[in-house]
């Protein structure tokens, strides 16, 4: 608890209200929000001994926006178990939750493209939108091209499916494929193969892996 307390402190103390303002004006759903931005929450996090307990603690704490951000930034990732990893992605509050989640803490899990063939092939918005933003994090660490296909399947027709965030996550996912050396050549196959998808979305994707 003093612990916790230490941090409340440090919110308070970086506290940026133009931030603050700025992100509520633009929509950012949170009870509590402090402003601070990545490199302050890294300067806190430094001062944090990484925890089970406390990244808990933190993530519990839902209607503060810095403690959810920084709940996986001090998640021990050795041992952060699939079922703790599969917990946080089903209570997953938001995009900017889940970007957090899949840089500092889901990414470097050994069981991480497990996580992405599950979450991407469910029904819930959040998740696959955590699943194909973490797919495109993994893209220049993974050198298994099934998995590359496999994904990238998947995106496209999910791609389709409307205006949200999952679609937007499916469709950055199938972009960042197709720049990174190792996977364009697979995703420009999987867009080729495709069926009833719309040949102008489909040829400038393409045009993307050309042009690098």
């Amino acid at each position: 608890m003093q612990q916790l307390k230490e941090i409340k402190r440090l919110y308070r103390l970086y506290m940026n209200g133009v931030v603050s303002h700025s992100m509520r004006s633009k929509g950012a759903d949170y009870r509590v929000n402090f402003g601070l931005t990545m490199p302050l929450l890294r300067r806190i996090a430094e001062q944090i001994e990484s925890s089970v307990a406390i990244a808990e603690e933190l993530w519990r704490d839902r209607g503060v926006r810095e403690s959810m951000l920084l709940a996986p930034m001090v998640f021990p990732v050795s041992e952060c178990t699939h079922s703790v990893a599969q917990r946080w992605g089903e209570e997953m509050p938001n995009t900017e939750v889940a970007d957090f989640c899949c840089k500092f803490l889901f990414s470097q899990l050994p069981y991480a493209v497990e996580l992405v063939e599950e979450w991407v092939k469910t029904e819930s918005d959040m998740i696959v939108y955590t699943g194909f933003r973490l797919a495109y994090s993994l893209l220049e660490s993974v050198d298994n091209t099934e998995w590359v296909r496999s994904v990238a399947e998947r995106a496209v027709v999910v791609a389709y499916q409307g205006h949200s965030v999952a679609v937007a996550a499916a469709r950055r996912y199938l972009t960042e494929a197709l720049l990174c050396e190792r996977a364009g050549a697979v995703v420009v196959q999987v867009l080729q193969q495709a069926s009833g998808i719309d040949a102008e979305w489909r040829d400038n994707l393409i045009a993307l892996y050309d042009a690098r």
